[in-house]
């Protein structure tokens, strides 16, 4: 299963503890190695800004793990145009534009994308277990 990160909303700018958030990352380091795309404006036209932009979130060695371990997405206009509609996957973003929405019932995966809520304090937790049920 391919995993979709964007990073304001889902690991900066949130509600959710920095431990909350560092359990989340690190369960999706440990599980789906080669599987992870960031999919955010930090990243967007060759630029990979995730480790600057997550400086104050990460300690120093997760983050030498996710400019290892994340690679960012190559996408257009939408961030849809960077899924790989025939691999399984969930996408983890604050915001679904209608266009992107659109596109997504087009390939029958909306419930793929899971819609983090940056003000619910909890939202990190929540985004590990609904990855943990997709994997069963």
């Amino acid at each position: 299963m391919n995993i979709y990160l964007d990073i304001y909303g889902v690991f900066k700018g949130t509600a959710s503890s920095v431990a909350d958030l560092t359990e989340l990352m690190t369960f999706i380091l440990d599980n789906f190695p080669g599987h992870i795309f960031w999919l955010t404006t930090y990243c967007k036209n060759g630029a990979n800004n995730a480790r600057r932009a997550l400086a104050n979130v990460f300690s120093d060695d997760l983050l030498d793990r996710i400019d290892v371990e994340i690679v960012p997405a190559d996408w257009g206009e939408l961030k849809t145009d960077a899924i790989d509609f025939d691999e399984d996957f969930i996408w983890l973003d604050d915001i679904l534009r209608p266009s992107e929405r659109e596109v997504l019932v087009l390939h029958n995966a909306l419930d793929k994308q899971f819609l983090m809520d940056m003000y619910d304090p909890l939202m990190a937790q929540k985004a590990r277990t609904e990855i943990q049920a997709r994997m069963n």
